[in-house]
Formats: structure tokens, C-alpha cells, sequence
């Protein structure tokens, strides 16, 4: 039986706390997926416990980069451990233990005080969206949290954590925004159905960063819809439609592809793949929408 998506209308400030508090009174764990007009966010429950976050917004950094501030790991180490766990299947954090690159207490603190700051932005947001997604997950990590090890109880006042904005960010060098680009087209490959995608330049039809199935030449499909991209963006100056393109389906009969170009760089478009018949489309193109926030060129 599928159980429905259970979305709540926010009527106070409290409402992400609520919903996941939901989550996590809920035997089969789920999703938490967190929208507002700032930040948005993805909160993962294992077994009545937080074990993941993902934060999307300005100055939303990845674990994988704290890791890296903290002079815990190279970003040669992270590329080496994301390509494991891409090859195995294996947890990021347990693959950093078992490598010896991280003490599993040092591990656990960091991890602990990364989720519980994003947990303090989305709790703290005073107009959001929540929605709980029931949906049994394996975890293979023990790095799991009860609510109260990352966030405080709930205050009746008070002011939500400030978001750092981008012009407070320091620029990233090439080898920084490659990592980050990188980081954004594994989580669009963890999107339900997905099995291919990259990030393509719609002028010159060149890939900047590709990833998924070897079986799929992504490369070459974003290449061959670079024409694509360009007719509509010619026909909108033509109708002198004043908007942005948000994304270009393409439905064939077992997939689905997904074309979005960035509202931050002009002729650079994310380029996604899905399988049909276990693709959420709605979901597919919000999460993808998320995703393009955290891009950094």
C-alpha cells in the first residue's frame, strides 16, 4: 500500500518542529522535505532518529566541505571516498572510519554540531512548508541522532539563526567549485529514478561535470538539446516573454528528461535523467530546483 504524502499548511512558526516531530513518532522513518521563500531543506529519519540533513540556500555548505574546513580530510580524500561509496554503496561517514582518515568520535562530534546548525535554521524559519514522505529506508551507519542531541527544545520567541548570504562568502577557487559541483550532481543522482546527469553550457554544447550510468551517454543528449534550450530562449526574446525558463520536460516512454537552466549563469542548464517507472516527477523537479541553489561557478 502507498501511503500518501502528508503536507501541513503553516500556521505558526512551529510548524517544521511538528512535522518532524511526525517523522520521528513514525515506525517507518521517512523524509522531511522543508521549502520557504529562503532556505529549503531535506531532513532523513532512520529507526525514529535523525541521521541525515541536507540544507539548500544561501551559504548552505556540505559536510563533505566542513570536513575540509575542519583540516580533517583533503578534497582529494572526499573525491576518493565519494567514488567508493558510489562503487560499493557503502556509508560516506563509515567509509571515512574504516579508511582511518577520521577518529569515529571526532566524526560523530563534527557530524553532530553540522546537523544539528542546519536543524537550527529550518526550525527556526518563521514561514516554511513541511512535508513528511513516509518511506522505510536502510541506513548503514550507527551516525544517527536523537532530536535533542541537535536541537534545543522549542522557545515560545525568539529570532531564527541568521543564513550567511552569499556576498559574505569567500569566492571559490576552480578547484572548490569543482568539488561543489561534483557534490550537487551526486545528490541529483539520490533523486527517486534518476540514473544519469550532468551540467552542460548551452552555447559551445560543451559538459562541464557529468555522473550516473556508464549505459547512458548524458553527455551527448545534452549536447544534441543545446538546440533546444536555444530555440526557446530565442522564441522568449521573439514574444518578449520577460521570465525565466524554470525547466523543459522531455517524456518518452520509459524515461523522463529534465532540463533546467540556472537563473545564476546564462546558458548553463543541469541536464537530469529519470527512469519513468520509478521516478516522482513532481518531486524529481523540486529537488532539482533545490539542488541549482547550491551551485557555486
Amino acid at each position: 500500500m502507498n501511503l500518501a504524502p502528508r503536507t501541513v499548511v503553516p500556521e505558526h512558526r512551529q510548524v517544521v518542529r511538528a512535522v518532524l516531530n511526525e517523522a520521528l513518532e513514525s515506525k517507518l522513518g521517512g523524509e522531511v522535505v522543508v521549502k520557504s521563500t529562503s532556505v529549503s531543506g531535506r531532513i532523513f529519519v532512520v529507526e525514529r532518529k535523525v541521521a541525515w540533513t541536507v540544507l539548500t540556500g544561501p551559504g548552505a555548505r556540505s559536510f563533505s566541505m566542513a570536513l575540509i574546513d575542519a583540516r580533517l580530510v583533503s578534497r582529494e580524500d572526499v573525491e576518493q571516498v565519494m567514488a567508493e561509496c558510489r562503487k560499493s554503496g557503502g556509508n560516506f561517514c563509515e567509509t571515512l572510519v574504516a579508511w582511518g582518515l577520521v577518529a569515529r568520535d571526532t566524526l560523530r562530534d563534527l557530524l553532530c554540531r553540522h546537523l544539528g546548525g542546519q536543524l537550527d535554521t529550518l526550525l527556526g524559519l518563521t514561514e516554511a512548508q513541511a512535508l513528511f514522505v513516509p518511506q522505510p529506508r536502510s541506513y548503514a551507519s550507527q551516525m544517527t541522532f536523537q532530536l535533542e542531541e541537535l536541537a534545543p527544545p522549542a522557545k515560545p520567541s525568539g529570532t531564527p539563526l541568521p543564513l550567511v548570504m552569499p556576498s559574505q562568502l569567500p569566492p571559490l577557487s576552480e578547484s572548490e567549485a569543482t568539488v561543489n559541483v561534483k557534490q550537487v550532481l551526486e545528490e541529483a543522482l539520490k533523486i527517486d529514478g534518476a540514473f544519469s546527469v550532468c551540467l552542460a553550457d548551452a552555447n559551445s554544447g560543451m559538459t562541464l561535470g557529468s555522473s550516473g550510468s556508464a549505459g547512458f551517454n548524458i553527455e551527448a543528449a545534452a549536447a544534441g538539446n543545446t538546440e533546444v534550450v536555444r530555440a526557446k530562449m530565442k522564441t522568449m526574446k521573439t514574444l518578449g516573454l520577460k521570465d525565466r525558463i524554470e525547466d523543459i520536460l522531455i517524456t518518452l516512454g520509459e524515461q523522463y528528461h529534465i532540463i533546467r537552466p540556472l537563473g545564476t549563469r546564462e546558458g548553463l542548464f543541469l541536464y537530469l535523467a529519470l527512469h519513468r517507472s520509478s521516478a516522482n516527477l513532481a518531486m524529481a523537479r523540486f529537488r532539482l530546483a533545490d539542488l541549482e541553489k547550491t551551485l557555486q561557478l
